[in-house]
């Protein structure tokens, strides 16, 4: 057994180092360096060269962010593996897992076999910070002096432990972490912001200085004490129950302050919830509905006139009523009121009153669909946040409209509609197509082998491009970016070729049925003598049986009841908004199948 000169611990007869201390236990053995002598110099990368342990600890104390990072990177672990020093390996690696790793260094440091070196030392002024009183929303800076008590360069961070919400660093971008770089002293400017905290209230905070010189914290203490109230005659009330014994005495004064919302800007400063939610109420119910909102006043029980009310209608009918809210105590009432559905209005949301008070609502059944029950609510809040509801059922009943015109009306609309789609087609499709885009002019009716092909062709060139301006439009109205809107052009423009092609496949389809009738009635010799007016009898003709065919889907549609009906609608829905621009109102309504 060997016994350490220097821990004085027992060690193995054949151990050549201690095993607690790293010193070496047999002096002069071969390939055995002496007591804190490094068998291989270690290089820093700035050229510092260790040849002892101390040499080594000094070098990592001044330059404290290399050996962090060559630690963490396994550098000193390897390099003792190579010496032989495998304690002192394991060390490092243990070290190099450390989450933090100034604390990980000065830990391993710590470790190593070396004299006692006097190196950097941390110091702090003050190593406690107590700020004392503190008014809401104040802001103040504190500095903060780290000092180096020792030689070398004290190196490290500051950051904030504790407190982060209202004690920031204003040192660099973090206001959490700040870095330590000094051979003497360095202030660091502390910010301490009150705004948002609650008053009256004590708050702790702690700063964290982690350095190759040691560890130390810092405690921050700060004590919220709530802003008085400004405003007379409440002027100087610090907390709530005292703002509101004053506001008994004075109920009067104190309702103008609460209408424009001082006393909720004052709560607000101090960082207290104000206790009413919503609307505030007018007059003396603000001063009733603040003490019933603070838990000061019991709110008194409520009744409506009615819960529940009935109406038939019949559109464009308007319909009004009102329902009371009263009780028995003699207490002031207030209450905000709303309705779930759209066509329920309430004509005055916010009531009070003493005793009493009335709500009034109105029924637009235009805003209904005719021929169904329709039940809607209207949500009252009164005192002390009471929950009320009044249901309100409206059977709206559908217009009177005679037996002819409500079965010829579809088949109308459904011919009326197609007419003029037939129409707006006649420019790219009889003009273009069939006319000046043809290297020969003949009878739009007649086709040969291969002319169908020839007139989608042509139909798709003159009406793919209109796919562009929709997509582009598209994008821009839903705020898109200019590469937005230029990939929304180009996906027009595909569904704009689409589209065409769909279309011309419907002309040559339907304008079968007309061509068919004048190929049987005019010969081809006679369009070459007059073309203008056969183009025309061909242009009106195509749009007769259009509109034939368009009637009989409408008058189909309408067989299926209210869904074909809803369907035949919003097909007419871009005409009926072209005419509601042009100021035909009737119109637009007759091609909507409403009214």
């Amino acid at each position: 057994m060997q016994v350490c000169p220097r821990c004085q611990r027992a060690n193995p007869l054949e151990a050549v180092y201690c095993h607690f201390d790293g010193i070496v236990l047999r002096q002069g053995v071969a390939g055995v360096a002496a007591p804190g002598q490094l068998p291989q110099d270690y290089v820093f990368p700035s050229g510092r060269r260790c040849k002892t342990f101390d040499d080594f600890v000094q070098g990592c104390q001044y330059e404290w962010e290399d050996a962090r990072r060559l630690l963490h990177e396994g550098e000193f672990s390897r390099y003792f593996a190579q010496l032989g020093r495998h304690d002192l390996a394991r060390t490092a690696q243990e070290y190099q897992k450390q989450p933090d790793a100034d604390i990980g260094l000065h830990a391993f440091l710590g470790q190593l076999p070396a004299s006692q070196t006097q190196g950097p030392r941390l110091d702090l002024n003050p190593r406690r910070m107590m700020l004392g009183n503190v008014r809401p929303g104040e802001q103040r800076k504190i500095p903060l002096t780290i000092l180096n008590q020792g030689k070398g360069l004290l190196q490290g961070k500051v950051t904030v432990g504790e407190g982060g919400q209202w004690l920031k660093i204003a040192e660099g971008d973090n206001p959490a972490e700040c870095g330590v770089k000094t051979a003497r002293s360095q202030q660091i400017q502390l910010h301490v912001d009150a705004r948002g905290l609650t008053a009256p209230q004590t708050y702790s905070g702690k700063l964290t200085v982690i350095t190759n010189g040691g560890i130390a914290e810092v405690a921050v203490r700060l004590d919220v004490t709530a802003a008085p109230f400004a405003h007379a005659p409440f002027q100087g009330a610090t907390s709530p129950r005292q703002l509101a014994e004053r506001m008994r005495t004075n109920p009067k004064q104190a309702v103008p302050l609460l209408e424009n919302g001082e006393i909720a800007q004052w709560f607000k400063i101090n960082g207290w919830a104000y206790p009413v939610s919503g609307q505030t109420a007018r007059g003396v119910a603000a001063v009733q509905q603040f003490f019933e909102c603070m838990g000061l006043s019991k709110p008194p029980p409520l009744q409506l006139s009615d819960s529940e009310f009935h109406f038939d209608c019949t559109p464009p009918d308007l319909l009004q009523a009102k329902v009371t809210l009263r009780t028995n105590s003699k207490k002031w009432i207030y209450a905000q009121a709303d309705s779930d559905k759209p066509w329920l209005r309430v004509t005055t949301p916010v009531v009070s009153g003493p005793q009493q008070t009335q709500i009034a609502f109105e029924v637009d059944s235009t805003l209904m669909d005719a021929g169904g029950p329709h039940v809607g609510a209207v949500q009252i809040t009164a005192n002390a946040g009471q929950k009320l509801l009044v249901r309100v059922q409206v059977n709206c009943h559908r217009p009177h409209e005679p037996f002819t015109r409500r079965l010829l009306r579809p088949f109308f609309v459904g011919a009326l509609l197609a007419f003029m789609l037939r129409l707006s087609l006649t420019a790219p499709a009889d003009l273009f197509a069939r006319g000046w885009g043809q290297t020969k002019i003949i009878a739009p009716w007649i086709y040969t082998t291969g002319t169908e092909n020839h007139f989608l062709k042509l139909f798709i060139l003159a009406t793919w491009w209109l796919g562009v301006f929709v997509g582009a439009g598209m994008a821009w109205r839903r705020g898109g970016r200019a590469t937005d809107i230029f990939c929304g052009a180009v996906a027009g423009a595909f569904a704009g070729i689409v589209c065409a092609g769909t279309l011309g496949c419907l002309l040559l389809v339907f304008d079968s049925l007309p061509g068919a009738l004048l190929t049987h009635w005019i010969a081809a010799a006679k369009f070459a003598a007059a073309p203008s007016l056969w183009m025309m009898a061909w242009i009106v003709l195509a749009s007769i049986c259009w509109a034939l065919l368009g009637g009989g889907a409408g008058f189909l549609l309408s067989g299926l009841g209210q869904r074909g009906l809803r369907l035949l609608g919003a097909i007419a829905g871009p005409f009926a908004s072209m005419f509601r621009l042009c100021g035909l109102e009737r119109a637009a309504a007759f091609l909507l199948l409403k009214g």
